[in-house]
């Protein structure tokens, strides 16, 4: 509990010295109690962002898009006792229009936590059948021409089973989920979404919860 394991990626599993980042799938099993995990590139400060959630005795997974950090490493954060599975499943290479960040927080709905730059902090539980907009751009590190962004959405303590559509805003929200949840669950997704009108994304919320929304990196506009 509370710890920090370092994991070397680049040289292993095909993983080239000069990616700039990799993917992830992240499995959480057994943990002694309920808590997060938050995935980070080593040497640089553990950020407020999680990446899985889970509760006691449970195996839960999430795809995970990561800088890498000192010497091609990343430091995973456990808050409580657990074990630990992670498998890569692909690398950004130098050179890519991805661009990694530090993961940040962007949404943060309950008054208890609070977003990296104070925007969009404690805005209140989301009802149901409602759409929150969330401003991407120009935030985080992210450039206000970036074309999408990789985020973590997290649902907590929903009040009925439901699910969050994230989605372009500007657009008309798809027939899609990102985040599925039962009532009481705090359950995350990871997602790559287009960035919409005025460098926003649009969350649809089936159910009243509240959300934490987390950035880990950005596309780049096209050259073309």
């Amino acid at each position: 509990a509370g710890s920090v394991t370092e994991v070397q990626i680049t040289g292993r599993a095909g993983i080239p010295s000069n990616a700039t980042a990799v993917v992830l799938n992240v499995t959480i099993t057994d943990p002694q109690a309920a808590g997060y995990l938050t995935v980070f590139p080593c040497g640089t400060a553990r950020p407020l962002a999680s990446n899985v959630n889970f509760v006691a005795g449970s195996t839960v997974a999430n795809a995970v898009v990561t800088k890498l950090g000192t010497t091609g490493k990343v430091c995973a954060y456990t808050l409580v006792e657990s074990h630990l599975v992670i498998d890569v499943t692909g690398f950004i290479p130098t050179g890519s229009s991805y661009a990694p960040l530090t993961p940040a927080r962007v949404l943060e709905t309950r008054a208890s936590s609070a977003t990296i730059d104070g925007q969009a902090n404690a805005v209140g539980r989301r009802p149901a059948d409602s759409m929150t907009v969330v401003q991407i751009a120009g935030r985080a590190g992210v450039p206000t021409d970036a074309s999408a962004v990789v985020v973590n959405i997290t649902a907590v303590d929903p009040d009925d089973a439901g699910f969050i559509t994230v989605f372009p805003c500007g657009s008309d929200r798809p027939n899609a989920s990102t985040v599925n949840v039962t009532a009481g669950a705090t359950v995350a997704n990871a997602s790559i979404a287009k960035i919409g009108a005025g460098g926003t994304i649009c969350l649809y919320t089936q159910s009243a919860t509240d959300i934490v929304v987390d950035v880990n990196g950005y596309f780049a506009a096209s050259a073309g």
